[in-house]
């Protein structure tokens, strides 16, 4: 897998040099796009792994009143996508995609899954992960730092992938 930076989304390419996903902060939303439900694995010689190490070594507390439920264990995290959705509506429930990353084996696992994919066919299965930093998602809480999951995503993964590419481009 390889990286490419351009402007504010950061990509990501197999070896057929397609889009696997990509990190983009394009407004007022820090976004993870995959193309597809398929599992990726971070190896500890890629890239990201360093960036979601940090992340996944952080400990936080969730709202417990939220109909999805996102949470982290030991090693594993489970994050809804901080968007919109009716908590009465089964379809509009359904319809939100989360990510789980997962340590296993000196790896990261990341899947995307939505459940309204098992509903219905759909023909292109690919993922928004939105995180809304500054308070202004859904509730979480750094137990150490005080800043929020969505916080730590964009400071620990989207702006250390930027300021690496910075540093390169200075050499």
């Amino acid at each position: 897998m390889h990286k490419v930076v351009n402007e504010t989304k950061i990509s990501f390419y197999d070896d057929c040099n397609k889009e696997i996903m990509y990190i983009d902060y394009p407004i007022d939303e820090c976004i993870w796009y995959f193309s597809d439900s398929n599992e990726i694995t971070i190896a500890n010689d890629m890239e990201l792994f360093e960036s979601i190490k940090e992340l996944m070594l952080q400990q936080y507390v969730f709202n417990e009143d939220e109909v999805l439920k996102s949470y982290k264990v030991n090693n594993k995290l489970v994050w809804y996508s901080d968007c919109y959705y009716n908590p009465d509506d089964e379809w509009s429930r359904n319809s939100v995609s989360y990510i789980t990353i997962e340590y296993i084996d000196d790896v990261f696992k990341l899947k995307c899954t939505k459940p309204l994919d098992n509903m219905i066919d759909r023909k292109e299965k690919s993922h928004v992960i939105a995180f809304s930093p500054l308070g202004n998602g859904k509730y979480t809480k750094n137990i150490e730092s005080g800043l929020t999951l969505q916080d730590d995503f964009v400071i620990m993964v989207y702006q250390e992938l930027l300021k690496r590419e910075k540093v390169k481009e200075l050499h």
